[in-house]
């Protein structure tokens, strides 16, 4: 138990590493790198409120403000969610479709993308994430990095959930990864058998995806 403990632990920071060579530029001020797929549009919130007053990460640069995960937020999908009339999209991950199934015991099936957001809730209650926005959409959808609040370290959400078996790296168009660091979590999930990686049907969301639109893997 200690020993897969540490090895995820280690996975997470060396993921995590990684990953921030991406995501810290953007928190600083660059912009998005425009390798969203096109088959997962931004749908639009129709109403906005003002949003929350943030709080500064002294570990972070000064322009990269984090506020704590909305309390009230209504998960629409495992990496994405509504809170106060805005949608928000954690950058780089990929969670589990819904209307594809997972068998999660013997004769008994379950929506797969459902399931991801039972589990996903269930993370972001447990590590009560940070967040920071890396680009707005519009004035009523934005795009986040977000960072867990275990003890006195943090830790990138998007790896943390990944590194669980509870969400994927996704890709561009092209089919390469947003954020390559995540990719070294998702080997080792798929490895240890985490989270969805447990059931043999799995459908793999980037795979799924990627074939309605044709694309290669």
């Amino acid at each position: 138990m200690q020993i897969g403990t540490l090895m995820l632990i280690s996975t997470i920071a060396v993921s995590g590493f990684y990953a921030g060579f991406v995501i810290m530029p953007m928190l600083a001020g660059s912009e998005v790198p425009h390798t969203q797929p096109p088959w997962l549009p931004v749908v639009p919130v129709q109403t906005s409120q003002a949003d929350a007053p943030a709080t500064e990460d002294v570990a972070l640069p000064p322009s990269s403000a984090f506020a704590p995960f909305p309390t009230h937020a209504e998960f629409e999908t495992g990496d994405s969610w509504v809170s106060n009339g805005q949608r928000y999209r954690l950058y780089g991950l990929q969670s589990c479709l819904r209307g594809t199934a997972v068998t999660v015991s013997q004769g008994s099936s379950r929506d797969c993308g459902e399931f991801n957001v039972i589990m996903m809730q269930a993370l972001v209650r447990d590590t009560k994430p940070v967040c920071a926005t890396i680009q707005m959409i519009d004035q009523n959808n934005a795009v986040v990095a977000c960072q867990t609040t275990a003890g006195e370290h943090r830790y990138d959400l998007a790896t943390y959930v990944i590194a669980q078996g509870w969400g994927f790296a996704a890709v561009d168009s092209t089919g390469q990864v947003i954020v390559p660091g995540y990719r070294v979590a998702e080997e080792s999930a798929r490895t240890a058998r985490a989270g969805l990686w447990d059931y043999p049907d799995m459908p793999h969301p980037v795979s799924v995806l990627m074939q309605q639109a044709g694309v290669s893997r």
